[in-house]
């Protein structure tokens, strides 16, 4: 049996709460195991209380196989091992310090059991039940349907099916346009709408943001916003907007005082500037951190807390005014962990 395959991860995807009594377990193995067995009891429960559960074959990988099953203990703490089994014959007991023989005498090791030590409830993942029903379309504004050819910008290009769009094309597509074809998107059974970013922004793809507060007006504005939501409720679409926070646009007012004043700016602390002035920005040896290399996006410092409150503001604001239904996070890997947790209490409390 590969033992270099076998791996658990405690309190992360491999072992999480499903109720404040359930805990889902996995185990992932090779592709040469035949029967995977977890012994558990309660952290303070001598060993003698064990009892033995059959973890359930739940999917192949190319060179791995996963196992799972759920555990119940009532008084919400829980110490496990896993017992393996392989096509070979050999029979191993896997914890956290290890590999064991598989007898009795192993199963009496305390220091090689994984533990859980309580099952708090604020630690669980709550998704609304809503999420779980949700068939997401992805709706990229400005070249999703142009309903308001009123607000398109300079330079659009007509929507001819044969036509390959560039990078920097804009075809008009806006708010109007989504409005005008609720009907068709209920009829493909899409009951969530995600909307990449509809803020006020320079490019097509609006990820520069320049103002979270306004509509950016290619699109519309907040009365005709305000009315799709509803639209899209009354068909009972959930709306999902994106929370571009890792960055925001090289024509906001906050990096343009950053680019007149330097060090002097009020907003200079609101970035990652390794130097000043910050332009011209060489991506061999940047004056700025930025999403990838891209000048036009400068990274927000997200440990200020004046950012922190900016951003909460903006989030929370469009779910109270608005009344959106969730958040799609944007480069979300890129932002430090004690933001989005303050994020999420911000927006789960109201």
């Amino acid at each position: 049996m590969q033992t270099a395959a076998v791996r658990h991860r405690p309190e992360s995807e491999d072992c999480y709460l499903v109720t404040t009594e359930t805990m889902k377990l996995r185990l992932h193995t090779g592709r040469d195991v035949k029967e995977v067995y977890v012994h558990y009891c309660d952290v303070h429960e001598p060993l003698t209380k064990l009892k033995k559960q059959a973890m359930t074959l739940a999917g192949h990988g190319q060179v791995n196989d996963y196992w799972e099953t759920a555990v119940t203990l009532p008084l919400h703490r829980a110490q496990y091992v896993f017992e393996i089994h392989g096509q070979d014959g050999e029979e191993w007991v896997y914890g956290d310090r290890g590999f064991r023989k598989n007898e009795a005498a192993t199963y009496e090791d305390p220091n090689n059991y994984f533990k859980l030590p309580y099952f708090h409830a604020i630690d669980m993942t709550k998704s609304p039940d809503w999420v779980k029903e949700t068939v997401w379309y992805q709706i990229f504004p400005e070249r999703f349907a142009n309903g308001d050819k009123s607000n398109d910008p300079a330079g659009v290009k007509d929507w001819n099916p044969s036509d390959h769009p560039g990078r920097e094309d804009f075809y008009g597509g806006d708010l109007q346009g989504v409005l005008d074809h609720l009907d068709y998107l209920k009829e493909l059974g899409i009951n969530g709408l995600y909307f990449c970013p509809i803020f006020k922004a320079s490019s097509n793809h609006k990820y520069d943001t320049i103002d979270y507060l306004e509509i950016d007006p290619d699109f519309g504005d907040k009365q005709l916003f305000a009315r799709l939501v509803n639209e899209a409720h009354a068909r009972g679409m959930h709306v999902m907007l994106d929370a571009v926070f890792n960055h925001m646009g090289d024509s906001s007012m906050q990096w343009q005082d950053v680019v007149k004043n330097g060090a002097k700016s009020r907003f200079a602390d609101w970035f990652h500037i390794n130097r000043f002035p910050v332009e011209p920005y060489d991506p061999q040896d940047p004056s700025y951190e930025t999403f990838a290399f891209e000048k036009h996006m400068p990274k927000l410092n997200t440990a200020n807390p004046e950012v922190v409150d900016y951003l909460l503001t903006i989030a929370t604001y469009w779910v109270k005014e608005f009344d959106i239904d969730a958040w799609r996070l944007d480069v979300a890997d890129e932002v430090d962990h004690q933001f989005w947790k303050k994020f999420k209490a911000a927006v789960t409390a109201i």
